[in-house]
């Protein structure tokens, strides 16, 4: 009888340290400061999307600039400087 007392008593010790661990480790945020992966991958992703945003332009000013067939030599210059800026 002795046995089954001391049991059920460890056990009503256990539950009541397990609720109040639940119930103080809700409280707890997550630190603020420290990015998620999904943060990390949607700034990764806006890089991406600047870069080849910029190398779009660079594409467009080199069409602009060289696609005529016949050029002065001023123009095949500012052609060259274009493309290798590219």
């Amino acid at each position: 009888m002795q046995l089954s007392t001391a049991i059920g008593t460890l056990a009503l010790l256990l539950a009541a340290a397990l609720v109040a661990g639940h119930a103080l480790g809700e409280d707890a945020l997550p630190p603020a400061s420290a990015p998620t992966i999904q943060k990390k991958v949607d700034e990764r992703e806006a890089q991406r999307r600047a870069a080849a945003a910029v190398q779009q332009k660079k594409k467009d000013e080199f069409a602009r600039r060289c696609s005529k067939p016949l050029k002065t030599p001023a123009e095949l210059e500012e052609c060259k400087q274009v493309y290798r800026s590219m």
